[in-house]
């Protein structure tokens, strides 16, 4: 096309743009795998609901094992500051908010950190093409964007428990077939691969299947959508402490 080629900033965009929703709902089963190749299987349950323009409202809810199950994860996306997240632990009957300094840690020993499990602020991190290529995955091939994403400030460089992230983008759809994750000392320490990739609505796709590889620990996360239903009227209450202290999450 006579169009100039994007800057990774705008395939971000774009991306953005054309896979949000007003709401999602999901059910997924969820596999741990560790270097012995010794399963542990759980349920979950996810929810998202645009609650203002661009602001989004995320739990998290695992509903099995046992002796996990009501264990909860509530996000708020803040636009002028740093999000806001929550841990529900039914054992102690309250929410615990995680700092910070915490957003390095892992989720209930799964491969993703809080910092994962939030959306992603794109005025966070500087975006650059490194370059187009083809990318084979799922017995297919795909044409992408590879596009660098660095922490844009001091804050977030601090924060985040790594150092960058490449993605590749498939160039026509616009959403992310794999993302390598770099620890702070540059080394590659994770790569996300996303799987039976489906047209759920519109410009809407979503992966049917991911996979969270940890290279440095051995241990993998494995997860497999059952159902997904999206742009459903979604009570605002669902992303609140009460509804969550309540115990209606896992009802």
């Amino acid at each position: 096309t006579a169009r100039a080629e994007m800057t990774g900033r705008e395939v971000m965009d774009k991306q953005k743009e054309l896979h949000e929703v007003q709401s999602e709902v999901g059910d997924e089963i969820m596999l741990l795998v560790d270097k012995d190749g010794g399963k542990e299987k759980r349920t979950v349950k996810r929810y998202a609901k645009e609650v203002e323009d661009d602001v989004y409202h995320y739990l998290v809810v695992f509903l099995s094992p046992a002796d996990i199950r009501g264990t909860a994860l509530l996000t708020w996306e803040q636009k002028e500051r740093e999000n806001d997240q929550w841990l529900y632990l039914p054992a102690q009957k309250k929410m615990q908010r995680i700092a910070k300094g915490s957003k390095k840690n892992y989720f209930m020993g799964t491969d993703f950190t809080y910092e994962d499990m939030e959306p992603e602020k794109l005025d966070n991190f500087n975006y650059t093409i490194l370059r187009t290529e083809k990318l084979e995955l799922n017995e297919q091939v795909s044409e992408c964007y590879v596009i660098e994403a660095v922490p844009a400030n001091d804050e977030k460089k601090r924060e985040s428990g790594y150092s960058k992230r490449v993605m590749w983008i498939e160039k026509e759809h616009f959403y992310t077939l794999k993302t390598e994750f770099y620890d702070r000392r540059e080394r590659l320490q994770k790569v996300q691969t996303n799987h039976k990739m489906e047209n759920v609505s519109g410009t809407v796709w979503r992966a049917k299947q991911t996979l969270m590889d940890h290279l440095e620990k051995k241990h993998k996360t494995v997860t497999g959508i059952t159902g997904r239903e999206i742009n459903s009227e979604l009570d605002d209450s669902i992303f609140t402490e009460r509804y969550i202290l309540s115990g209606k999450h896992t009802q």
